[in-house]
């Protein structure tokens, strides 16, 4: 997809080059950086997800302690990799509308983009082997990433909607079929209650993992829900936030599929 198009409301991980991959390769520098800050990849993820929620404490982190806290060497950094896969962030929360400025999602800020790209990746990394020893896989993928020239045939199955490979220029038929050769179910989340598959399997006495794909304060999200349930979950970002919810109407969008199938080699 053309760079030009995958332009997203406050972030494109293409930024400013034809492809998303330099973006996955800042991240893991960064990682690698910051993990040198700490012990263990789990106490690392706690603290920034304990971190992430007091947004004026993260802007004041960033401004006048960048070198006196791990906190404040973590969002120097990151900001330094990261910062130019932003896309008018600071115009966006500028002009929110009053309802909006009660989204905890459409208000989430600079910092905590930061924080939350280096969660993903560093969840990822723990996560990724019991993923794979998992009975029963679950890929839930975006609406949005679908064809938007075509109508979307997907149905149902009693659980979620299921592609239907109804058009060959769709990420998520795409994505689908590399989830299916793993033995993953993947379906595009419309209708699913998580937490009642979650009770579900662990009644039963069945392990289960979740591959999830959204843009990035969703996929932390969901990555944090799983992690309630202790339910080993990985994932990968949009290329972008498009959706209506972010634009007012849907755009083409991407994900990632090199750094999909990275994860899921790692499955046995």
């Amino acid at each position: 997809m053309n760079e030009n198009k995958i332009i997203g409301k406050t972030y494109s991980l293409y930024g400013g080059n034809n492809v998303s991959d330099y973006f996955y390769d800042d991240l893991t520098n960064l990682t690698d950086l910051v993990f040198k800050e700490s012990n263990a990849q789990f106490e690392l993820i706690n603290f920034l997800r304990q971190n992430s929620k007091g947004k004026r404490k993260l802007k004041r982190e960033l401004k006048t302690n960048p070198d006196k806290t791990l906190l404040g060497r973590i969002l120097h950094l990151a900001e330094i990799s990261l910062s130019r896969y932003f896309t008018g962030i600071d115009s966006h929360l500028k002009n929110l509308s009053l309802a909006d400025k009660c989204d905890s999602t459409l208000t989430t800020s600079r910092e905590q983009y930061l924080l939350y790209m280096l969660e993903i990746e560093l969840v990822n990394r723990l996560n990724r082997e019991k993923f794979s020893s998992s009975e029963s896989k679950y890929a839930f993928l975006p609406h949005c990433l679908h064809d938007l020239d075509k109508d979307c045939l997907s149905a149902s199955d009693g659980t979620d909607y299921v592609c239907k490979s109804c058009s060959k220029n769709c990420s998520i038929n795409s994505v689908s079929k590399l989830m299916k050769l793993r033995n993953i179910k993947a379906y595009i989340w419309k209708e699913a209650d998580l937490k009642k598959i979650f009770k579900i399997a662990s009644s039963n006495g069945q392990s289960i993992g979740v591959f999830g794909v959204a843009c990035i304060p969703e996929l932390v999200n969901g990555l944090r829900l799983c992690a309630k349930y202790d339910v080993p979950a990985i994932g990968v970002p949009l290329d972008a936030n498009r959706c209506i919810r972010w634009m007012g109407d849907f755009y083409p969008n991407s994900v990632n599929e090199k750094k999909i199938l990275s994860l899921l080699n790692h499955i046995v």
